[in-house]
């Protein structure tokens, strides 16, 4: 009985093992290109993310920027202050002259006051029982007061007492349709003892 004898495999051919060797050399320098390319559209796309963020171009909400008050939430003519801790500014709907210590000529209406003091960066709060014969002006209640360094501050913000440079910076305010307002807290202007001229007639 003869006896099959199996022949022994044929080495592969050198020019399929020079080709399988250039596949395989293909296939890396593919994926390193693929890689390289993520990598440079990902940097490009968080430049160009920083950027829009930068020039506010995605119309952020908040501080920063635009911040939509209800109706509810705006004080009445001659009320203490409302804080808006989301915008941080207080808004004071001012009635006739108040807080115009100077006589400036303001006539009342709204304004939106940052409530960082301009000294140091502490946050200003509406002390509504703070008598203003301590600063000088007798028998006017209710100022803010910035408990760091005591700045003190009428009702429209103007300073009158403190090692602050300057009055409380205000905010641009739009009144809406629907009576509600839009302050925008991106663009903020340096406070003076115009602020009173700064109000925006409300009538909501």
């Amino acid at each position: 009985m003869a006896v099959e004898q199996r022949a022994n495999p044929r080495p592969a051919a050198p020019v399929e093992v020079a080709r399988q060797a250039e596949a395989r050399k293909i296939a890396r320098r593919s994926f390193l290109r693929v890689s390289v390319f993520a990598g440079l559209s990902l940097g490009l796309f968080s430049m160009a993310a920083g950027f829009l963020a930068f020039f506010n171009l995605r119309k952020p909400t908040g501080f920063g920027g635009t911040v939509n008050v209800v109706k509810a939430r705006i004080p009445k003519a001659g009320a203490d202050p409302a804080r808006i801790s989301e915008g941080k500014f207080w808004l004071s709907n001012l009635q006739g002259a108040q807080g115009d210590i100077f006589g400036t000529g303001g006539t009342g209406g709204l304004l939106a006051l940052y409530w960082k003091c301009p000294h140091l960066g502490c946050t200003v709060p509406w002390n509504a029982s703070y008598n203003g014969a301590q600063v000088a002006f007798p028998g006017l209640i209710g100022w803010f007061k910035c408990p760091c360094h005591g700045s003190t501050y009428s009702h429209a913000g103007v300073r009158v007492f403190g090692p602050a440079p300057r009055s409380m910076d205000t905010m641009d305010v739009a009144v809406n349709s629907d009576a509600s307002i839009t302050v925008d807290t991106g663009k903020i202007t340096l406070g003076g003892i115009d602020n009173p001229l700064r109000e925006v007639t409300y009538s909501g």
